[in-house]
């Protein structure tokens, strides 16, 4: 056995050496960071530390405990399609070793799935040189480590669902060289059938990607042996088909994921998306350059900056070298100039960016594809490389002249990602490159050794000067957070053990209910329907593309989509993991404004949400709204952090109404006319009921601003910059109602501070849609005054109104409502069932769960139509009585997708012994 693994060693050894290079060097780089458990950083930062770490800790939850999760979660707002969001974020077959991990390790998890695939993208790409150009010496490990850590990788490690495409790709293009030279094309089929199910994102990339190479190949393919040219048109179109026919059969083997995730998109992200074209320069072509110097990347590169590139001296100059190499065939050299060409056309115009990104800009992250393009820079560099005597010494001296005068523009552009230091660095690595390739390195054997050690310590060098400008989430905060929400979420399971909907007034992430396994309503991710956010946009939240915040909900909203517990923080929110103090605070230390509500002492426990508040180690998180109607509320449980609340107006999840919402749609910037026509239309009776009345101002004071009303809305700006500017809405509250204010799409921490009576108030930032902010209640007699104060130099004063919600008539109609809810007996992810009464004056089910085809619903065993309601919702027509009630819910499409892998599966088995057969 011994004898056996030290000759697969002996022979292997590139291999060996191009995962762990890699592997090696990011995690001794990340260990002299202080990453966890060499330190208390983690590698959460970006989407990663905001979304990503969320899905993975929901994906080992649902491999784990709940399988159904695969398909539908109502952790995803008010529920939503799983499908799709896994196929973009969590297909990723290296996913399964979150498995070997607890729960609250899931950063730990994150930092070794990136080492690894960091050493699998160098593994891949040696694999490729080895079976490709037959070699075995330290070059292949010098250029494999330049492709595992080029820039794009390490700039996007925080995109770890990305990487995957990294490691299939060359294994991908090995099978394209097989098809092409064997007409074997198998291999080609299965491994482009994984990268797309693993992200079919990149995949779609990687597919745009063969096309320009197989017209390359096509083009500089030796046929020298075919004699006649008809021949060798006839070979190209053969080739052509086959290509065409296995890239076919990798889609349609992948097709039980693709075909859900494309309806998916169809009624999420796509929806988004705009056909018009751009033809034009998105930076002058020439600063192209700069990307190959080291380090050249800071934070601002990320919302909008130029593709990254930098790929390493070795290969960059090997490269140059290609289009000078006597030995290369001219036509190749021209064929390879055309798709380089084509390349820099793609990441300089807009419309063909577009393209590369499925018809959608990216948001942030720009240039996604170029991982493509350095490896076309890679693969064309080796092979360069193989063939070094083929280069003259002019080409050799005009290479060094070129860079020397490339470093002189990138110097006189003053990037702010460049430093003098990094460009003088990356030039005497070009120049001890360059002497080292002179010396033919091919004729002694330590050069490759020395090649290897040169290229490892560039690559060494950008990783850490690239890493080091970016900030990272702390493992103890990150940690402390993750568990102390987790005991909350799993104290409200022991509490109640019904189907609920849970928010809070602050937040880690928009995808909490994620990392904590509850149903909440904020989400964010790039697979969101897009109907969800539309509906509370239009109710007066903050949304956008693939985002939802509930941070600007009413008392009506609130019972409507039946949050009926409700989490806020008590004084400053921090927490610890030092020194406990008794779970539950005593009754006394929470004075009830409402004696109408009881407050129940429950035993609970949260031993790291109950900390004192007087440890130094603090973790400060983020409040996203001032919420005083939750005194309105019936407090059941604190900590000495958070105060937990439960919503007596909180309707079930489905419940009787009348038909009239049927025919309700949405409207624009009136999210309280909005509101209070959903609430009439569902509860009908042939009459509206006013529930929120305007309200006058008792004051509005203008400190230090000059108001301009000459634009279609007001706006203010800053008098003079050396003193406050701010605005003040004073009014006194004639009742205990709540009371909202409506304020315009152009608020945020950018523009103004908020603050209500002089405490901060606070508040998520605006996006397209009219908001609502909650500002007194319980108040009645109060001086109440909002104050804004300008950060930036004008601001819109748009939609600004006061309202007061009569509570009287909201509780006698939520009462109404609630009378005709349904019981919900059983409940999951993908099945509902439970009993409801229908009144008389009903004849609608109303739900709160999002419309979708995939629901089914039958009443009393019997098939029901179901109905879009608020062009989001799903409704079902239903008479008077006591019925029984399933909701199923199967993913669009899968059955389908299913099918067509199957026969997808028993075609490629044809084909491989087909072209078996011909080969023998």
């Amino acid at each position: 056995m011994k004898n056996r693994l030290g000759l697969l060693i002996q022979k292997q050894w590139p291999l060996f050496l191009a995962f762990l290079v890699p592997f090696m060097i990011m995690s001794i780089l990340h260990a002299i960071k202080g990453v966890y458990p060499f330190g208390n950083e983690t590698v959460l930062t970006i989407d990663l530390g905001q979304q990503y770490v969320d899905f993975f800790a929901y994906y080992r939850r649902t491999l784990l405990e709940d399988p159904s999760g695969l398909f539908y979660s109502f952790s995803k707002a008010i529920g939503g399609d799983m499908l799709g969001l896994w196929a973009y974020y969590l297909a990723s077959p290296l996913n399964l070793i979150f498995l070997l991990f607890p729960h609250h390790q899931v950063s730990l998890a994150v930092t070794v799935l990136t080492m690894i695939k960091y050493g699998l993208a160098g593994w891949s790409f040696a694999y490729l040189l080895k079976k490709q150009f037959d070699g075995d010496n330290f070059t292949i490990v010098a250029f494999s480590t330049s492709y595992a850590l080029m820039g794009y990788t390490i700039v996007n490690q925080f995109n770890i669902m990305w990487l995957d495409g990294m490691i299939f790709l060359p294994l991908i293009i090995l099978g394209l060289e097989r098809l092409i030279k064997e007409q074997k094309g198998v291999f080609y089929s299965i491994c482009l059938a994984l990268a797309l199910f693993a992200n079919y994102y990149i995949g779609y990339m990687i597919c745009f990607f063969l096309v320009c190479y197989f017209v390359f190949r096509l083009i500089s393919y030796d046929d020298s042996a075919i004699t006649e040219k008809k021949d060798k048109v006839i070979a190209r179109i053969k080739t052509s088909l086959l290509f065409i026919w296995d890239s076919l059969l990798a889609g349609g083997l992948s097709a039980v994921l693709l075909l859900p995730t494309l309806h998916s998109l169809m009624v999420g992200k796509a929806s988004y998306t705009k056909l018009d074209l751009k033809w034009e320069t998105d930076y002058p072509v020439t600063e192209i350059v700069s990307k190959f110097f080291v380090g050249a990347f800071n934070f601002d590169q990320m919302p909008s900056g130029y593709p990254n590139l930098f790929i390493g001296s070795l290969a960059l100059l090997c490269f140059c070298f290609y289009f000078f190499n006597r030995l290369i065939p001219l036509k190749e050299r021209l064929a390879a100039l055309f798709i380089t060409s084509f390349f820099v056309f793609s990441m300089n115009i807009s419309a063909m960016n577009k393209i590369w990104h499925a018809m959608q800009y990216p948001n942030w992250y720009p240039y996604r594809f170029s991982f493509v393009v350095s490896f076309f820079l890679l693969l064309l560099g080796y092979r360069s490389f193989t063939k070094l005597k083929g280069v003259s010494p002019l080409a050799t001296f005009l290479t060094m002249i070129v860079a020397t005068g490339t470093g002189i523009y990138v110097y006189s552009k003053e990037f702010d990602f460049l430093t003098p230091i990094q460009i003088i660095i990356t030039l005497l690595f070009i120049y001890l490159v360059l002497l080292l390739l002179i010396l033919k390195p091919q004729q002694y054997k330590w050069m490759g050794l020395v090649l290897f050690l040169v290229t490892s310590i560039e690559m060494t060098v950008n990783a850490g000067i690239s890493l080091s400008r970016l900030s990272y989430v702390d493992q103890d905060s990150f940690t402390v957070y993750q568990q102390g929400q987790q005991q909350m979420s799993d104290w409200f399971k022991q509490y109640d053990d019904d189907f609920y909907r849970l928010e809070k007034t602050f937040v880690r992430t928009k995808n909490d209910s994620f990392q904590a396994d509850f149903n909440g309503i904020t989400h964010f991710s790039s697979t969101f329907e897009s109907t969800v956010p539309e509906l509370f946009g239009r109710l007066g939240n903050p949304v956008g593309g693939g985002f939802l915040t509930y941070s600007n909900g009413t008392l009506l909203t609130d019972a409507l989509f039946g949050i009926k517990y409700y989490a806020s923080e008590q004084n400053d929110l921090y927490w610890s993991d030092q020194e406990d103090i008794p779970a539950l605070i005593e009754k006394t230390s929470l004075p009830l404004k409402l004696d109408h509500f009881r407050y129940d002492t429950i035993e609970s426990d949260f031993p790291l949400l109950s900390k004192t508040s007087t440890n130094t180690d603090k973790y400060q998180f983020t409040l996203k709204q001032t919420k005083p109607d939750l005194n309105d509320y019936q407090k059941i449980a604190a900590t000495n952090q958070i105060l937990l609340y439960k919503n007596p107006y909180a309707l079930p999840i489905a419940f009787g109404s009348s038909d009239n919402v049927s025919s309700l749609y949405l409207q624009r910037k009136r999210p309280i006319e909005m509101q209070e026509n959903l609430l009439n239309a569902l509860v009908g009776k042939g009459k509206t009921t006013t529930y929120f009345f305007p309200e006058d101002f008792t004051s509005t004071i203008y400190q230090n601003l000059l108001l301009s009303e000459s634009s279609f809305e007001p706006t203010v700006s800053i008098d003079d910059h050396t003193k406050k500017a701010s605005v003040k809405f004073q009014f006194i509250p004639e009742t205990n109602d709540a009371y909202y204010l409506t304020m315009g799409s152009v608020i945020g921490e950018d523009e103004v501070k908020l603050t209500l009576n002089g405490e901060p108030y606070a508040f998520y930032d605006s996006s397209d849609e009219t908001l609502v902010y909650n500002i007194a209640n319980n108040d009645y007699g109060k001086t109440m005054t909002f104050e804004l104060e300008l950060v930036e130099d004008s601001i819109s004063l748009e939609d600004i109104q006061l309202y007061r919600l009569d509570s009287s008539a909201f509780m006698e109609s939520i009462t109404t409502l609630q009378s005709g809810g349904m019981n919900v007996e059983e409940y999951g992810n993908t099945h509902m069932e439970g009993v409801v009464t229908i009144q008389d004056n009903q004849n609608f089910l109303m739900t709160t769960i999002p419309y979708s085809t995939g629901w089914s619903v039958s009443i009393d065993g019997n098939p029901a139509p179901t109905e879009k309601v608020v062009d989001s919702l799903l409704g079902v027509p239903i008479q008077s009585g006591t019925h029984r009630v399933e909701f199923t819910y199967r993913t669009p499409y899968l059955f389908e997708g299913f099918v067509l892998t199957l026969i997808s599966i028993v075609l490629l088995g044809m084909t491989f012994y087909v072209q078996r057969k011909n080969s023998i």
